[in-house]
């Protein structure tokens, strides 16, 4: 999802003790962000409890009417799954603003009850573990408008310029049962899904995957569209316009395969679209030259001019931002960021929400690479610069476990998950491994819901070293480590402040023309520097860590002695 940035003042710092030249200070807030108040409703969609592993599912048969004028929809969700356990009621998920009318087992109507948006199902008979079903929920509603999508989602409603309706819905954080029922969990993914979409015959029904056949009568038009592989809930999506198809191929010269790249757009931008379009087969090449092929090569890739900013749909993504490069020119983030979506998000999922950096972290470093691929160096720590002022250290970036919750004022699951991912780089300083290990977290865990613990696991076994004092520190640790220190003509203080003790990161410095790493520790160190000029490396620009004085230091250590 595109993300917002908040920017900070930079404190410069420069130590009263000796000068050690000018230093980066982090932003370290002294009380934690809170979190949101665990409602009923919160728990309910965000818990895995036995009423939601006791099955699978394997189908969704989507099938809904939009009517634009009332902003009203109505429909039937066929949910195909298998029981994992034995089981005599299920929990089903659709917001309490929207009707529920029925759910049918075998013809039957069963007895439910709602609790929120929680909706227990009790079935006739006991399923046994192995056995297939299916239940279909019959619906209608209103479904929550967004207010400030894509951050706070929900339908959006709109006209494009000709007065023409103009559709979309976004609901990452607020999940699938926002509009259709299901089984709105991020740990379980549909093997595929049909969407049937209904609507006034003058428009255009867009949805993921591929458009397999369309149907009219005197006034409607009919779209169904199917999506060949496992999808996150909150990616299955729709859009509504007077669209106009831009059709295109991507050739890969990496795997040798063609993808139909189906674009939708409102006409009046179709010239526009079609130049500036373009550049998603460089974005697609990049990361397939990175991070393996593109995962949904028989569903196509299409961008769909969306009535919000953009959204990493599977296979349909959200576009949103004007047909502009707003990077020097030279790309449109939006396509970029989401683009990367694909393979970061879509092919690898989180588990739970409270590892969306695995999504968002990883994406908006690809942003960073790509910057690397096309200007060099340089330009991709200045790029991974402006990723880090939006830093806020308020929250780690690993949230708590099933809390139906993901905060935009907070945007560090984007900024300093991005900048991890560059802090590991630069403390393995190999980057063939490190970009190994990517591609090869990618690759093992395409099509499965994973969290963090996978990634650093496969750090570990890569690497052949403990990396858990890095990830326990930057992941789930909110404060960024800061190296106190103090100069007194032949002596050096230093230690390691807002750090667990197991905390190892090498600092760099200068000492006439040699030059010294130091370990510092949560314990105060001391060097000889027999009345040599010492300079620290600003490496906290390359690693994720702050450096201030602290007059005290030498003081505190020679007490302790």
């Amino acid at each position: 999802m595109k993300k917002l940035i908040f920017l900070f003042l930079i404190s410069i710092l420069v130590s009263s003790c000796g000068l050690l030249g000018v230093h980066f200070k982090v932003y370290n807030p002294k009380k934690e962000g809170t979190y949101p108040k665990e409602t009923k409703q919160n728990k309910l969609l965000a818990e895995t409890t036995k009423n939601r592993t006791c099955f699978d599912v394997y189908h969704n048969d989507i099938n809904i009417e939009v009517v634009p004028s009332k902003k009203f929809i109505s429909g039937k969700v066929k949910i195909s799954a298998k029981a994992v356990t034995d089981f005599d009621t299920l929990q089903i998920d659709l917001y309490k603003n929207m009707k529920l009318k029925s759910v049918e087992f075998e013809n039957q109507a069963l007895i439910y009850k709602r609790e929120e948006g929680a909706v227990f199902v009790k079935m006739p008979r006991q399923i046994k573990s192995g056995e297939s079903f299916t239940l279909t929920a019959t619906y209608e509603g209103n479904p929550i408008s967004a207010k400030r999508p894509p951050w706070d989602g929900g339908f959006v409603w709109k006209k494009d310029k000709d007065g023409n309706p103009w559709i979309g819905v976004a609901c990452e954080s607020e999940g699938s049962s926002l509009w259709w029922p299901s089984k709105d969990i991020m740990s379980d993914e549909a093997d595929s899904t049909d969407m049937t979409i209904t609507i006034p015959k003058n428009l255009v029904a867009v949805s993921n995957g591929i458009l397999k056949d369309t149907a009219s009568t005197t006034d409607k038009k009919t779209f169904h569209w199917h999506i060949s592989y496992p999808i996150n809930n909150y990616n299955v999506t729709l859009y509504i316009g007077n669209f106009k198809l831009l059709h295109d191929t991507y050739a890969s010269t990496t795997y040798w395969k063609t993808t139909q790249l189906n674009h939708y757009v409102i006409p009046y931008n179709y010239e526009k679209a079609k130049t500036h379009f373009q550049q998603a087969k460089k974005h697609i090449a990049f990361y397939e030259k990175m991070f393996g092929e593109y995962p949904w090569q028989k569903d196509g890739f299409k961008l769909v001019e969306s009535p919000y900013a953009g959204m990493e749909h599977q296979s349909a993504i959200a576009y949103g931002n004007g047909y502009k490069n707003d990077y020097q020119n030279l790309f449109d983030y939006i396509i970029l960021h989401e683009t990367a979506h694909e393979w970061w998000g879509n092919s690898v999922t989180a588990a739970d929400l409270s590892d969306a950096w695995i999504h968002e972290g990883f994406a908006s470093y690809c942003e960073a690479l790509f910057v690397e691929s096309i200007s060099g160096y340089k330009e991709y720590l200045d790029y991974m610069y402006w990723q880090r002022v939006s830093i806020l250290n308020k929250r780690p970036v690993v949230r708590k476990k099933e809390i139906r919750y993901f905060d935009y004022h907070d945007s560090d699951i984007y900024g300093k998950g991005s900048w991890i991912l560059h802090t590991l780089r630069t403390t393995m300083a190999n980057d063939s491994l490190f970009f190994d290990i990517l591609k090869t977290f990618r690759i093992e865990n395409h099509l499965k819901e994973i969290y963090s613990e996978t990634f650093i696991d496969l750090v570990n076994k890569k690497t052949g070293k403990d990396y858990n004092w890095f990830f326990k520190q930057y992941l789930y640790q909110r404060e960024a480590p800061f190296l106190e220190f103090c100069w007194t003509n032949d002596k050096l203080y230093f230690r390691w402040k807002n750090t667990n003790e197991d905390f190892v990161l090498p600092v760099k410095l200068k000492v006439s023309d040699k030059t010294i790493t130091l370990y510092p520790t949560t314990k105060i160190q001391k060097i000889e520097l027999n009345n040599s000029y010492p300079e620290f490396y600003d490496n906290s620009k390359e690693l994720y860590y702050g450096i201030e004085k602290n007059t005290k230091l030498e003081g505190e250590f020679n007490r302790s002695q």
